[in-house]
């Protein structure tokens, strides 16, 4: 009996460990907010209402809004881009934007509940700039361009005033 408990407790122990061990997109991209050039924003609850560029009533709730900066030809490393990648796949995001212009490159994915996608993730390259953003929450997918995080246009990405358009004036 005694075996049959130690057993079982051991067993807890090592899948509570492996379950604790698995990394999210946040924890692989946490090492990187404190280096040189990389720039680091969070907004949470209420404030990201400021982003509503329309007038009309957001639907959305959104919890947790995480953006990390590169500046010109800085990213994170090749086995992050992997780990992310892997952690990708492993939690089921659905890729829902993937666009490829002589300007950007934006892959957006996320993880939905019914109506609403609860998190979203974005990597964002451009020439003199790599992005990377995860936003939490009950989240309507059209109404991401609302907050001024339009991928549905032919820019792609129109976030913290970055545009395409811009660049060319």
């Amino acid at each position: 009996m005694k075996i049959v408990n130690l057993t079982i407790i051991f067993i807890f122990f090592v899948l509570s460990n492996s379950i604790w061990a698995q990394k999210n997109i946040d924890q692989v991209l946490r090492k990187y907010k404190n280096d040189e050039g990389v720039v680091n924003m969070n907004f949470t609850g209420e404030v990201l209402k400021k982003f509503n560029e329309s007038k009309e009533k957001i639907k959305s709730t959104v919890d947790n809004v995480d953006i990390v900066m590169f500046k010109s030809k800085e990213d994170i490393s090749s086995s992050d881009k992997l780990k992310i990648k892997e952690i990708i796949t492993r939690d089921k995001y659905d890729l829902l934007v993937d666009i490829k212009n002589k300007d950007q490159k934006v892959k957006l994915y996320a993880k939905e509940n019914g109506n609403f996608l609860n998190h979203v993730f974005a990597q964002v390259n451009y020439d003199d700039m790599n992005m990377y953003f995860m936003l939490s929450g009950n989240i309507i997918f059209e109404e991401l361009a609302k907050l001024g995080m339009d991928f549905q246009s032919t820019d792609g990405l129109k976030v913290l005033g970055k545009s395409s358009d811009k660049k060319n004036k």
